[in-house]
């Protein structure tokens, strides 16, 4: 299964190992960026992961949802920041990250809910290239989390607050995804593999700053930090969170960036948790 190399998925991986041993399996941790797990998935070297949101629905005919995990925020999100030089009405030019389908989705979305029409480019180079080319930068995981705290750039826009003032909605980023050939036959693996996310998850939130300074052993931010970071996020998928996924489907189809809003229909109920 995939492991997205972020830090925000910490409290879903904390504990997952043990948790998926407790009920008698073991599974294979491939780490990637979004973009990488998507790619994996859709090949199939991969069984189970958390595909961008936006990845899901151009795969929905090969891949089934697991209703118990997603990874979203009802307003600020904190690691996917659109970067700018010039205030954001006078954007022209956008570098794009590379490693995540929904952000740059998310983008295209609001700026069309801002009035704006700005050209996009993958982001090449370094960090300073990318201030020397364009008016804005997309960044995403960490690296945004980095950014944001140096200041680098005078203006920065939260996309999951953006998408909460446009819409009044949480923001889906990524869901839990399996490829349905293997639910169809490992049924009961897939659903330990959820299960076992879930309780991990579960685990996390009931021991929040311990969670935290676990984490901050591991990425270079403080363990203070991180327990503000975690407590934005939200790891469950509850019917508020689907309404606000189908809402950035349909939207994303309006802008052509999806051809059909995938139905949303659930694969089986949690075993742990909500």
């Amino acid at each position: 299964m995939g492991r997205i190399e972020f830090v925000n998925c910490f409290p879903l991986y904390c504990h997952f190992e043990e948790e998926l041993a407790g009920l008698g399996y073991r599974a294979e941790i491939i780490e990637g960026t979004p973009a990488e797990l998507n790619s994996l998935l859709a090949r199939g070297e991969i069984d189970i992961a958390l595909p961008s949101s936006i990845e899901f629905a151009r795969h929905a005919d090969r891949w089934a949802l697991l209703p118990g995990i997603s990874i979203s925020s009802f307003g600020a999100v904190d690691s996917i920041q659109l970067f700018t030089q010039i205030p954001r009405a006078q954007l022209e030019s956008i570098a794009l990250t590379e490693k995540s389908a929904t952000s740059v989705c998310l983008l295209k979305v609001l700026c069309g809910e801002w009035g704006l029409a700005p050209s996009y480019a993958p982001r090449q180079g370094s960090l300073a290239q990318a201030l020397a080319n364009f008016g804005g930068l997309l960044l995403i995981g960490d690296e945004a989390l980095h950014i944001l705290r140096a200041g680098v750039y005078p203006h920065s826009y939260d996309l999951g607050e953006e998408w909460r003032l446009v819409t009044g909605l949480p923001m889906v980023y990524a869901v839990c995804a399996v490829r349905r050939e293997f639910l169809d036959e490992r049924r009961d693996e897939a659903r330990a593999v959820e299960a076992a996310l879930v309780a991990s998850r579960d685990r996390c939130a009931r021991h929040p700053f311990e969670t935290a300074a676990a984490a901050a052993q591991l990425y270079d931010f403080s363990a203070a930090y991180l327990d503000h970071y975690f407590d934005q996020l939200k790891y469950g998928f509850p019917a508020g969170y689907r309404c606000g996924l189908a809402e950035f489907y349909r939207r994303a189809q309006a802008i052509g960036e999806l051809e059909q809003a995938p139905s949303l229909e659930l694969e089986a109920e949690p075993k742990v948790g909500t």
